[in-house]
């Protein structure tokens, strides 16, 4: 590759994620919106390239539009990056780069712990681990034409003036503000901003120590300020994800950012408010502190993830930040103003059948109305998949996606189909109306006084009377009409939240139904094949009449397997193809087998 002379134009692509329960397709769909969050980092990695030497194109996120062709031929550099949930997407991006005869450099966790995976798909660089370690070099080495395949944190090693912690990872003071210009921010729901990466704890089962490390690196409060002004400065109001690992990890940098932040939303305005990620420990005493200041800036909501309510299981996880009463932890963040949403996992070596009626009572009875319970997945890297990969009992290699698709990558100890089909009916539980609207009226008995205001704008007041007259005329909804008169009568200032509420359940409701409706249609081919075999063995009169009868049969039996296939959702169908082919030349042998049979009985065959 000869020097480069002139500007490198660059098109940044994000790809697409699957049908799940944190896309909120449904929602957005009733929001008139495209996604819920926009690709943060590679807007931040935009702005990292030097404007002197690269122009950058508006970044195509195709979780809100499609990639036309003209911007992959307009491009001299796709660059890529993506999660392990959108590797399908990732190698549809590269395979039309490729086909305009584009270079690819691809980035993100999914590159970073699958490097030959991606290699495999036809990038024809990685860049990996973190931007501000890995970028520079790469870039140089693109400019001087003569670019290496891999970037990572080992090769790039003394090639850099960053600063690095101790754990070989790249301070972020220096990190800049995301081109926020390059995006779209009115098609989305809410924005996404980082603090700090990294956590001090080790989950077996998770991969951000492996990719970010231990010791939370933090950005200072004033770094974070400048992004929030620069969103601010767009005209964009709503919700803001602090996509932090933990977001108190770094305690002391968390206290000293809250009191800043509270002071800039009240001089503005309140333009934004704020959810995050932390560990449950948030509900000790010793940050008390921590929790009142979070509510005072704006925060409304915290994921935290409970995982399990056995202390054996979270014993195994590792999970010691989960020690003591959970059940007490949730109350206290709840009280404190904070509503909690929760991760389980489910597929644990010391979970028992009793699992998916323990989890479910722990929910229900705790006010936990965004649960988000997931079948166990082993990532690379984890210090689950290298012990299940040391006991023989690893089978593949994780889609990312551990909600909905009712798959693991390994053997579990407990029945696998009493493990999936125990999960699907949980989720099937979880997200009755009834069962779900108790939930809401738990967490508003519960609920502290906070700063939550839910804006009221054209699109939340269209949504609004979309999810009305779909449950009270159009598929009219007993529990919904039930909560939403009791909310107008109790608490007419939480009216917008309960619509809110209802508007996610709509969407949880559409994942699991046709998520189980896809888990389960294999048992529904399965009827009809017995169907078939018991029909046909109850055929009367002559060889000419079954055999009309039969050919009938077969065909009436292909057709209605067919519109059950075609029924469930696209995202959902991968497996029910196969199961469909399978079923096709099952039933096509079996009615062979009877026509050979009967017409050996006509004398002269």
């Amino acid at each position: 590759m000869l020097k480069r002379e002139s500007k490198t134009t660059v098109l940044m692509v994000y790809p697409k994620f699957p049908s799940s329960f944190w896309g909120f397709e449904e929602v957005m769909k009733l929001l008139g919106l495209g996604a819920v969050m926009p690709p943060t980092g590679l807007a931040t990695v935009a702005a990292m390239l030097p404007d002197e030497r690269f122009e950058v194109l508006p970044i195509v996120d195709l979780n809100i539009e499609p990639l036309p062709d003209n911007h992959l031929k307009r491009a001299d550099l796709v660059m890529i990056s993506a999660m392990i949930v959108q590797q399908d997407s990732l190698r549809e991006i590269i395979a039309r780069a490729k086909h305009f005869g584009k270079p690819v450099a691809a980035g993100g966790p999914y590159p970073t712990a699958y490097r030959d995976e991606v290699i495999a798909m036809g990038a024809d660089h990685l860049v990996l681990d973190e931007a501000e370690q890995t970028l520079e070099p790469f870039v140089l080495d693109w400019l001087s034409g003569r670019p290496a395949r891999v970037y990572d944190g080992h090769s790039v090693n003394g090639r850099t003036a960053i600063s690095l912690t101790r754990e070989g990872k790249p301070v972020i003071t220096a990190t800049p503000v995301p081109r926020w210009d390059l995006l779209k921010l009115r098609r989305y729901s809410s924005l996404a901003v980082q603090f700090s990466r990294g956590c001090p704890f080790d989950c077996d089962f998770c991969d951000i120590v492996t990719l970010y490390g231990h010791v939370p690196r933090a950005k200072v409060p004033a770094q974070l300020i400048a992004e929030l002004e620069a969103i601010r400065q767009t005209g964009w109001r709503g919700s803001i994800f602090i996509v932090d690992d933990n977001f108190i990890g770094n305690r002391q940098a968390v206290r000293e950012l809250l009191p800043i932040l509270t002071e800039w939303q009240l001089k503005h305005g309140r333009p934004f408010s704020f959810f995050t990620e932390a560990s449950v420990d948030l509900a000790n005493n010793n940050l008390r502190d921590i929790r009142a200041g979070m509510v005072r800036a704006g925060f409304d909501d915290v994921f935290c993830g409970i995982e399990s309510t056995n202390p054996q299981v979270l014993a195994e996880m590792n999970k010691s930040q989960n020690r003591g009463d959970l059940a007490a932890k949730v109350r206290v963040l709840q009280a404190s103003g904070l509503e909690v949403m929760a991760g389980f996992i489910i597929g644990n070596d010391h979970d028992q059948p009793t699992v998916f009626d323990e989890l479910f009572r722990f929910i229900q009875d705790n006010g936990i109305v965004i649960p988000m319970p997931g079948l166990l997945t082993a990532l690379r890297g984890t210090g689950l998949y290298k012990r299940l990969e040391a006991e023989g009992r690893l089978r593949t290699e994780t889609s990312g996606n551990h909600t909905h698709r009712f798959q693991l990558n390994f053997e579990p100890k407990l029945d696998r189909e009493v493990l999936i089909e125990g999960y699907a009916r949980l989720l099937e539980r979880l997200f009755a109306s009834g069962n779900y609207y108790a939930r809401c009226r738990a967490l508003r008995q519960r609920r502290g006084p906070g700063h939550r205001t839910r804006r009221l704008n054209r699109a939340s007041v269209v949504a609004a009377v979309r999810i009305c007259y779909r449950n009270l005329i159009q598929r009219p909804d007993h529990e919904f009409a039930k909560f939403m008169f009791e909310t107008a009568l109790e608490a007419p200032e939480e009216l917008p939240e309960a619509v809110a509420q209802s508007m996610k359940l709509a969407h949880f409701q559409r994942i699991t139904r046709t998520a189980v409706a896809a888990h389960r249609y294999p048992e529904q081919v399965a009827t009809l094949l017995g169907r078939f075999e018991e029909r046909v063995a109850n055929l009367r009169g002559g060889v000419n009449k079954r055999l009309r009868q039969l050919a009938k049969l077969e065909k009436r039996l292909i057709a209605q397997a067919t519109t059950l296939y075609q029924l469930l959702d696209r995202d959902f169908r991968a497996g029910a193809g196969e199961t469909l082919a399978h079923y096709r030349k099952r039933l096509a042998a079996c009615a062979k087998t009877y026509r050979q049979a009967w017409q050996s009985l006509v004398p002269g065959n």
